[in-house]
């Protein structure tokens, strides 16, 4: 044991990530987390190859190989179902380009494996106020007990109140005009491969998350006040999918008021060249924000925690000094998958048919470049 100690707020992907790493090199952990019931929100997600690297290095790539869905390529159609291109990617040698699950499974086995390695986990609760100075910091929290730790970790999401703590007002989530939906469906056999349809107005697309299951994902050009009442979901959601064919189709008329959809706008949250002040520092969404259209959000998160631990090791006596080398590695690789990120967004939703077949015909091997740059050490 190293004597060191570390609370981690926030029990997602970033809070859990963190734990695992950190229990690894033998600090004690602590996660606090608002939510009285351990659960998580949305349908599901994928992991490139760089994701499944960190899930290795996390100690859970088995689990998530039993429970996910290899990727087998893209297909993509425009809206009256003619076929623009077929990209199938060559695995790299270590991992497939990318596995999907859903949200439910990797939030289990992301918990089972921070408590494996020692970490606590403390639902219901929330800090209320954070203080520190060179040596420690003392967190004051909402049972009314104060606890001193080395490190403090803010993996609350992309709302995190910490952010707000360390950097004020400045950097809240910044609004792209976009928003997204999701669906879960049942998976038919025969649907092998992810399927994407660019409308003109909306983008509609099926990823697979296992064998029984995949979703629905439907990008929308949509102003920013736009929000919707729980009751108007589902029939805002078939009117955008009215003229899409086959499988979109299928789906469409399986919709009730009942089904499970949800809806939110796309975001980002962009610091400038720290993530910390002193021995906190924040994580995952809490950070750097992004859109999912590399699918980095959660590779992006976990690669910080194995980063954030391997330099806390590396600098076993001198946490600040641990903090500014994470920095040094992270802020470069986040900035890249950013650009990129919303470079696609913007293709993608093209008003011009032809441009966007150009670009439709083109992305796998940008998908490939960005998978070869990715495979770099984070």
């Amino acid at each position: 044991m190293t004597g060191r100690s570390a609370l981690v707020s926030g029990a997602g992907i970033a809070g859990l990530a963190a734990a695992i790493a950190l229990g690894e090199i033998g600090w004690d952990v602590t996660v606090i987390e608002i939510k009285t019931e351990n659960t998580t929100v949305g349908v599901g997600l994928n992991h490139p190859a760089n994701a499944l690297r960190a899930l290795q290095a996390l100690g859970v790539y088995d689990q998530v190989v039993e429970r996910g869905y290899v990727y087998r390529g893209i297909k993509r159609y425009t809206q009256a179902g003619d076929l623009i291109a077929t990209f199938e990617p060559a695995n790299p040698d270590d991992v497939p380009f990318q596995i999907s699950m859903t949200r439910a499974d990797l939030h289990e086995i992301l918990t089972d494996r921070a408590v494996e390695v020692g970490a606590r986990i403390e639902l219901g609760q929330t800090w209320t106020a954070i203080e520190q100075n060179d040596a420690a910091v003392t967190a004051t929290l909402a049972d009314g007990s104060t606890r001193t730790y080395d490190l403090v970790i803010g993996a609350e999401g992309i709302r995190s109140p910490l952010r707000r703590v360390l950097f004020g007002n400045a950097y809240e989530p910044r609004g792209t005009g976009y928003v997204c939906w999701r669906m879960p469906v049942r998976r038919p056999a025969d649907v092998t491969h992810s399927l994407y349809y660019n409308g003109e107005q909306v983008k509609a697309t099926v990823i697979n998350l296992n064998a029984e299951s995949m979703y629905l994902l439907v990008v929308q050009q949509a102003p920013p006040a736009a929000a919707l009442d729980r009751t108007q979901l589902a029939g805002e959601l078939s009117g955008l999918l009215a003229g899409f064919p086959g499988i979109i189709s299928d789906i469409r008329a399986s919709i009730t008021p009942q089904t499970d959809i949800h809806r939110g706008p796309l975001e980002v949250v962009e610091l400038p060249t720290t993530w910390n002040d002193g021995r906190v520092v924040l994580v995952g969404d809490a950070a750097h924000a992004v859109i999912p259209h590399l699918a980095q959000g959660a590779g992006m998160a976990m690669e910080d925690a194995i980063v954030l631990a391997d330099e806390l090791r590396r600098h076993e006596d001198d946490v600040p000094k641990a903090l500014a080398a994470f920095m040094r590695r992270r802020l470069p690789r986040v900035r890249y998958v950013q650009e990129e990120a919303h470079a696609i967004l913007l293709n993608e939703m093209e008003a011009d048919a032809a441009k966007k077949a150009i670009f439709a015909a083109g992305l796998g091997a940008r998908q490939e470049r960005i998978t070869r740059r990715l495979a770099e050490p984070a």
